[in-house]
């Protein structure tokens, strides 16, 4: 909600300060020139209006600029003489700088050495900063001021970290602890990828937002390419700028080179400040002899000639049904073009995430980080198929290739890889070795099976309890037809485990049979990334073997280093493990791999929320919600942070609202256990009866052991914890540190010492590590 400013008028005073009139103003508070009375000197001075105060983090924020910027004594930081109150707000008065913002600047022409020397004094600056345990966590060109001189000061150290951590200092440790970890702040466009993914940062992350400002400086334009906010955050997160030669030839190449080093996605990666203080002096000082070629390490690790989005395809056939034949085609397509190194092709679940939409390519080329798009349409009339296929330029919308292909259902094959070549020729990509082989790969040549396993995974996809199960029917189908169709097992197992995992269907009805399929899977394709997650999963979530089951996610990881599912599952399966480190890489790979795809980013919403990190997960869940308003998990994941933050109405209109989009029995138990803690007790008995109606088929135990956990009957939760042990629910794996994160408000938390719960646990053999203390 916009709040009204109070303006100051001119010889209006704060304390012993006379004001002059007007500066400027930011989300910070206003900015007046004024004159220091006693001492006689023109200062600056920032003041946060009253109407404002009752904003605790605005008025933490203001503060901690003051103290922050106060304890560094550096000629390119910003001087801050006093801090003080008045009835029109709190304020702070600084040195009174003259000249104009790099803002200003970026755009005109500007001799190499100027740029240079700019360069030269903000590291500087930051490396003092640094070196005092503080980050700034908000640089960008409206925080450096240019004096007229040349000098540079760096601004605004209100969002600033001191970092604590090495320091004896108690007032600097307490300070550290105001930001939270994981609470994005600081503009968009310059954060680094870390703050973007929500996760704590550090000096790293000034050096990154200082390569920005840099390049963009010395080149004119910002690195990026992205038109909304969660696109310019994905860009960050996966794009390789240009290097910033290529977009100004005039550069120096060791300056394009040390410009990759600071924008790298690894903040340990990066240079500190003080290295891109001496970096930039020497290139100073060695002037046209730093041209050398150098290319970074993170510039070549990603490097690719040629990236590709394959969009579903459109249904144009008289039968809405077909639309699982035009979503199985193109993923088809997308499966094989993903096979080859030196094609970067978009994710499924992202590439699809357009399905409908209309979008321009332009629009989808910057959302995926691809410069080519592949899309089509299908007219399906029995066994007739007429198929037309075009690939499109990102950067100006021309075609690069179409065709209009018009066979029968028998063809459907050959169509495939006919499509695959001409795209890989079009692009002008090399097949090496044996990828023009695994191109053409076919797991059937039964084209009946074929359909069906395509209508499995249409409805598997859907992430439902109703999807799940057609799937299953439709994979069976497939393989009575034909025995050795690998993939359909594969899916079976997949389909299987999420019934028993959701709660929808036991683990006896469900797990035997699928650890069958998955072993069938095995013995016909032991290459299948997608066989050896299923085998992960279950091995996780219901053998509770940590060993084999970390074994079986980084077999699936290696044979597609690719699947994004597969390191969003192996990362909450580190966190369980405590490998919070490991576990926040895993997610950053996954999001970047997919970074529109509900599931990853609930995945990943999830993971940090295990690891401690709410803030991050609730940023999460707020961009899934806006990517996918009318996803249950979303809604799920918010709820349950609200849970454990004590907000329990909040958790009740986020687990309804999931409730209400199609969640299963697991978001009914969350919401019940929401409404007990919100004291709405007769809707909390409400959806308990329907969770114990629902039991007489199947409702796993340790839902109803969370409700009767929040409604206070102790006895009634522990018996069915341990009825939960015995049924092998796969939530059970969070269950010690559901426990320990509990509110304070949130009687879960008395049951940590019940005895009886400790067996269970002990029984369990649970890691020492994940126990999340």
């Amino acid at each position: 909600m916009n709040q009204a400013r109070h303006t100051l008028d001119a010889n209006a005073h704060l304390s012993h300060y006379r004001i002059v009139g007007a500066l400027g103003a930011g989300a910070m508070g206003e900015v007046y020139l004024a004159e220091d009375i006693r001492l006689k000197r023109r200062v600056a001075i920032k003041v946060l209006p009253s109407s404002l105060t009752a904003d605790s983090e605005r008025v933490r924020r203001f503060e901690q600029e003051a103290q922050a910027a106060s304890a560094l004594n550096h000629p390119n930081i910003i001087t801050v003489y006093d801090i003080g109150e008045s009835e029109a707000g709190r304020f702070i008065v600084m040195e009174l700088v003259t000249g104009r913002t790099l803002r200003e600047l970026i755009g005109e022409s500007m001799p190499v050495e100027t740029m240079l020397g700019i360069g030269v004094q903000m590291a500087k600056a930051l490396s003092a900063a640094h070196a005092a345990g503080i980050t700034h966590r908000d640089i960008k060109p409206e925080n450096v001021m240019v004096r007229d001189d040349g000098y540079v000061k760096v601004l605004d150290f209100g969002v600033a970290r001191l970092l604590g951590t090495e320091t004896s200092n108690a007032d600097a440790v307490a300070l550290s602890r105001l930001t939270t970890p994981g609470m994005i702040v600081g503009t968009v466009a310059y954060m680094s990828p870390e703050q973007a993914f929500g996760e704590a940062v550090g000096p790293q992350s000034d050096v990154f937002a200082l390569g920005l400002v840099l390049y963009e400086l010395a080149t004119g334009r910002y690195p990026f390419d992205a038109a909304t906010v969660i696109g310019i955050l994905h860009a960050i997160a996966t794009q390789q700028p240009v290097p910033a030669h290529q977009s100004q030839p005039t550069l120096p190449m060791a300056l394009s080179e040390l410009l990759a080093r600071m924008l790298a996605k690894e903040a340990p990666e990066r240079p500190t400040a003080s290295d891109v203080a001496h970096a930039l002096l020497a290139i100073e000082r060695d002037g046209d002899t730093a041209r050398t070629p150098a290319v970074s390490r993170t510039t070549t690790s990603h490097r690719v000639a040629q990236s590709i989005a394959v969009l579903p395809f459109a249904n144009i056939s008289a039968d809405e049904e077909n639309e699982y034949f035009c979503d199985g085609l193109a993923e088809e397509l997308l499966n094989a073009l993903a096979k080859i190194d030196e094609l970067r092709v978009a994710a499924r679940r992202s590439a699809f995430s357009f399905k409908g939409k209309n979008a321009e390519t332009r629009t989808i080329g910057q959302a995926l980080n691809v410069n080519t798009v592949l899309e089509g349409s299908v007219r399906k009339a029995g066994n007739r198929l007429r198929i037309s296929v075009q690939l499109v330029s990102v950067a100006d919308g021309y075609q690069l290739w179409s065709e209009r292909y018009d066979r029968e259902m028998a063809d459907i094959f050959d169509v495939q890889e006919e499509i695959s070549l001409a795209v890989v020729d079009a692009l002008k990509v090399k097949l090496f070795g044996d990828e023009k082989k695994k191109l053409v790969d076919r797991y059937t040549e039964n084209t009946d099976a074929y359909q069906l396993f395509l209508k499995g995974r249409f409805h598997a996809y859907k992430y439902t309890a109703a999807g799940w199960k057609r799937a299953i029917d439709f994979f069976e189908q497939a393989v009575a037809i034909q025995p050795d169709y690998a993939l359909a097992y594969a899916g079976l197992t997949t389909a299987r485990g999420c019934l028993w995992f959701f709660g929808i269907l036991p683990a006896e009805e469900t797990i035997p049979q699928a650890k069958k399929d998955y072993r069938r899977a095995m013995a016909l394709d032991p290459d299948l990334s997608e066989v050896h997650l299923s085998a992960a999963m279950i091995t996780f979530f219901y053998d509770w073997d940590w060993d084999g089951a970390e074994q079986a996610f980084a077999r699936s990881i290696t044979l597609d280093p690719n699947n994004a599912e597969a390191l969003s599952y192996y990362a909450m399966f580190l966190g369980f493990m405590g490998r919070f480190d490991d576990a926040a890489r895993r997610n950053r790979e996954a999001l970047a791999l997919d970074p529109l795809s509900p599931l990853i980013n609930m995945n990943v919403g999830w993971n940090y929320f295990a690891a401690g990190d709410s803030s991050a997960a609730a940023q999460l869940a707020n961009k899934l919600i806006e990517m996918e308003p009318d996803f249950y998990g979303a809604y799920w994941l918010k709820g349950v942070i609200d849970l454990s933050e004590g907000d329990f109405d909040s958790a009740v209109d986020h687990l309804g609202r999931a409730v209400t989009l199609g969640g299963h029995q697991i978001v009914v138990a969350d919401l019940a256990s929401a409404c007990s803690l919100a004291g709405k007790d007769d809707e909390a008995a409400r959806y308990l009866d329907q969770l114990l109606v629902r039991r007489r088929e199947y409702v796993p135990a340790i839902c109803l052991a969370r409700v009767y956990s929040r409604i206070g009957e102790r006895e009634k939760a522990v018996e069915w914890i341990e009825k939960a042990f015995e049924e092998r629910n796969g939530e059970m794996v969070f269950l010690k540190a559901e426990i320990d994160g509990a509110s304070e408000g949130d009687v879960l938390r008395t049951l940590a010492d019940d005895p009886r719960l400790i067996e269970v646990l002990r029984k369990m053999k649970l890691p020492e590590q994940s126990n999340h203390t």
